[in-house]
């Protein structure tokens, strides 16, 4: 294990967040990458997420068609655990900005606040064309 390499915390974070909501995971050992946990559709999680960690310090996030990069592992890990948590409880969203475009918000302060872009690199003018929220589940 490098110095940078921060697996035993990625993994403490993803374990953290399953505890706290009551979630079940599968765990991919076999994945090219160092962790990769996927949390399927279950009570209180509408949509499979996936989360990981890559190239020693490199969290990531996904949901549907959405994959994210927050790097590096030390300087972005609490605002990752503040997405997780935001998206559990229907404060988080993808917003589909186009065929390929993708933005990461977080409900604040009454708005919609751009966390994270994928494939879009100019602000978000207009409203999405669709969105992707948990609503989460009751009598799984």
């Amino acid at each position: 294990m490098s110095e940078g390499d921060y697996t035993k915390e990625a993994t403490t974070l993803f374990t953290r967040f399953a505890e706290r909501h009551g979630l079940c995971y599968e765990v991919d050992a076999e994945a090219p990458i160092e962790v990769l946990w996927t949390f399927p559709v279950q009570e209180g999680l509408t949509f499979p997420i996936t989360l990981g960690l890559q190239n020693e310090d490199e969290i990531n996030f996904g949901v549907s068609d959405f994959w994210s990069y927050f790097f590096p592992f030390e300087d972005t890990a609490q605002q990752v655990e503040r997405v997780l948590d935001a998206w559990m409880i229907g404060e988080a969203r993808i917003a589909i900005t186009g065929p390929w475009g993708r933005v990461l918000q977080l409900w604040e302060h009454g708005r919609w606040t751009t966390v994270y872009r994928a494939n879009r690199y100019l602000p978000l003018w207009r409203k999405p064309k669709r969105t992707l929220e948990n609503k989460p589940l009751s009598g799984m």
